[in-house]
Formats: structure tokens, C-alpha cells, sequence
């Protein structure tokens, strides 16, 4: 009997697939379509017009739009849209290689310390929850200060941070599903904790992975537009758009077009990948 028990193969759950409806579609493609227009805007508008985001014109200071300057201009004549396109560069690809990096380190670790258990747990709850009882925003800012100002400093500052949640969210549900009967007849059958982890936790985890991702994603666009506002990450003369916006605050009513591009910019970001999360529909089991 025991034999039969320890030869039998696992039971597999059917493995859950995403269902991806209209609205996920749809909602994707312009994203797509918003995120490829921003990144290769460099050089189709640059091949249109010809202006540099650094070549100053003090005679365009803080011109109005027009047909030769879409967006205008900002206290130094350079041309604004110009700038807020070169800034796609360093606010969408650094918020997209922040939560990748946050999520693989995170989901790692969470997975190891639910696998092995015991003691490394026991350490994992506790690295964990000191790092929850930080203001994080607040331990951001003071890290930075303490590094120094620059933008590697504030990726660094942030990721520290940001692996937690993936952390958090991977150890317990993890957790859960090694609970389960067909784990143990897995385990029983021989199957190692690779062999785990890829045929039995990550198919239930990546469905909520996916999503936590989507909503970080937009949460870490705000957070690199934030130091940079506060003067923590990008420096002059570099095009970020949190910087352009510390930039244009003192023309609020001389020349309040210099602060619309980088907020539209900010909220159509954040806004497309949170919709992308709101219409993603979660792994359900059929």
C-alpha cells in the first residue's frame, strides 16, 4: 500500500489560464501604442523639427505653443516637448527595470523562505517586518540623503523597499499551496523543490504577480517622478519629467503650459498601466 502510494504521480491541478477579454485587449494595445509613440518620439520628432532637448534659445524663453514649438518652450528656450520625450527614457525603462528586478528578487525569496522554512522563515518574517514598520517614503528620502543625490542612489533606495511586497505576496501564498494534498503526493512522489516551484507554485502565483506588477508599475513611475521633483534623482540639465515640473513651478502663471506636458505625461502613464491591472482579469481555475 505504502509503495503504491509513494510510485503514484501527483495530481496535477489543471494549470489556470488568463482569460484576456475585449477590454484587457483593447486597453493594451493602446498602451502599446502610447508607450511605443513616447520612446521612439525622440526620433521622429526630432527628424521632423530638428531641436535638440539641450540646445538653449534664450530668445524662445518660455514661449507659448506654436506650429514651430508643439508644446513650447521653458526659461532656457529649449523646446519642451523635445525634453519631455528624451524624459520617457529615464521615467518609463527605469520604472519597468525597478519592478522587474523588485519582482525576480522579491518572488525568489518569498518562494525560498516558504520552501525551506524553519528557521529561514523565521528570519524572513522578521527582515520583513522591519522593513514594513518603515515610512517608506520617508526611508526613501533619508537613504538617498545619505548615498547621495543621483539617480542610481534613488533606484537603489527604492528597490530595498520595493521587493517586499513580492516578497510578502509570494511567501504566503506559497505557504498556502504547500498545504495542499497534491503537494505532499508531489513530494512523496520525488519531485524536488525546482521541480516544485515550476510545475506547481508558479503557475497559481503569476496570474497575481502579473497584477501586482501592472499596479507597481505606475506606483513607481509616481515614486521616480517624486525624488525627482524633490531634486533626489535626475539633475540638470537632464529631461526627467518629475524634474521638468520642479523646473516650471515658479511660471504656474506666466507660462502654465511648461507644467501640462509633464503632467499629462505622468497620468497617461500611470494611468494606462492601472487600467491595464483594472481590466486584467486574475487566473481562474476551469
Amino acid at each position: 500500500m505504502l509503495k503504491s502510494v509513494m510510485t503514484a504521480p501527483a495530481v496535477v491541478p489543471q494549470r489556470p489560464r488568463n482569460h484576456f477579454n475585449l477590454s484587457f485587449n483593447l486597453i493594451l494595445g493602446l498602451t502599446l501604442t502610447f508607450f511605443t509613440l513616447v520612446l521612439t518620439g525622440p526620433v521622429w520628432y526630432g527628424l521632423l523639427t530638428g531641436y535638440d532637448p539641450y540646445t538653449m534659445d534664450i530668445r524662445q524663453s518660455l514661449a507659448a505653443p506654436s506650429a514651430e514649438h508643439w508644446l513650447g518652450c521653458d526659461r532656457l528656450g529649449r523646446d519642451q516637448l523635445s525634453r519631455l520625450l528624451w524624459g520617457s527614457y529615464y521615467s518609463l525603462p527605469l520604472a519597468a527595470v525597478l519592478i522587474g528586478g523588485a519582482s525576480i528578487v522579491g518572488t525568489t525569496i518569498g518562494l525560498a523562505a516558504a520552501l525551506y522554512s524553519g528557521r529561514v522563515a523565521r528570519a524572513f518574517t522578521t527582515v520583513v517586518n522591519v522593513l514594513m514598520a518603515f515610512p517608506q517614503q520617508l526611508a526613501v528620502i533619508l537613504l538617498v540623503g545619505m548615498l547621495g543625490v543621483g539617480l542610481t542612489h534613488s533606484i537603489l533606495a527604492l528597490a530595498l523597499f520595493w521587493w517586499v511586497r513580492f516578497a510578502q505576496l509570494s511567501y504566503n501564498r506559497a505557504h498556502v499551496i504547500l498545504q495542499e494534498e497534491y503537494i505532499q503526493a508531489a513530494r512523496l512522489a520525488g519531485e524536488n523543490m525546482w521541480q516544485l516551484v515550476r510545475y506547481y507554485l508558479m503557475p497559481q502565483l503569476q496570474a497575481q504577480l502579473m497584477l501586482t506588477a501592472l499596479l507597481d508599475l505606475s506606483a513607481a513611475i509616481l515614486a521616480l517622478a517624486t525624488l525627482s521633483f524633490l531634486g533626489l534623482a535626475t539633475q540638470p540639465p537632464i529631461p526627467e519629467w518629475g524634474s521638468m515640473l520642479f523646473e516650471s513651478q515658479p511660471y504656474l502663471q506666466s507660462a502654465p503650459h511648461l507644467l501640462v506636458g509633464p503632467l499629462i505625461f505622468i497620468f497617461v502613464s500611470a494611468l494606462c498601466c492601472n487600467l491595464l491591472a483594472l481590466s486584467y482579469r486574475p487566473a481562474r481555475k476551469s
